[in-house]
Formats: structure tokens, C-alpha cells, sequence
């Protein structure tokens, strides 16, 4: 199954966040460590990530430097196979 890194970058706006909740995300923070859990929420200034040990962690927007997520790659169709 193959896969597509996307790489969001702040400011972060609602939409944006709203198309991820719920899924597994990277939250690299602007001192370089990178947290990994699923999306639970988010507010006006902060997210909230739980980790597989369901911990939460609530992030503030102004310490994230990019959030990385998979996204499943369309597949490529066979010549002469019809979609």
C-alpha cells in the first residue's frame, strides 16, 4: 500500500486541522523533538495529540513547526485497465 507524506506548515487554519482529526500525525516542535499520536482537537491556540500509550498532550500552535501525515497514494491504473 503505498503512501503520501504531507507536510503542513503554521499558520494552521481551521479547515486544514478539521481534515486530519482523527488520524495518526507527526508534530515536529520548534525545538526539534517530534511527537506522534492521533489528532483528538484542537482550539484557537493549541491541539491536543494522544500517543499509543493514550496520553494527551496539548500542543500550543506557536511551539509547532510542521505537522506530517500519511495520506493513501491513488493508485496508478494497468494499461489498458478502466476506472
Amino acid at each position: 500500500m503505498s503512501k503520501r507524506l504531507l507536510r503542513l506548515f503554521p499558520p494552521f487554519t481551521q479547515d486544514s486541522l478539521a481534515l486530519i482529526l482523527a488520524r495518526d500525525i507527526n508534530a515536529v516542535r520548534r525545538d526539534g523533538r517530534t511527537l506522534f499520536g492521533s489528532l483528538e482537537s484542537f482550539d484557537g491556540d493549541s491541539l491536543l495529540l494522544r500517543d499509543l500509550r493514550s496520553h494527551p498532550h496539548r500542543i500550543l500552535f506557536t511551539n509547532i513547526a510542521e505537522i506530517i501525515y500519511d495520506q493513501k497514494a491513488e493508485t496508478i491504473p494497468k494499461i489498458g485497465e478502466v476506472r
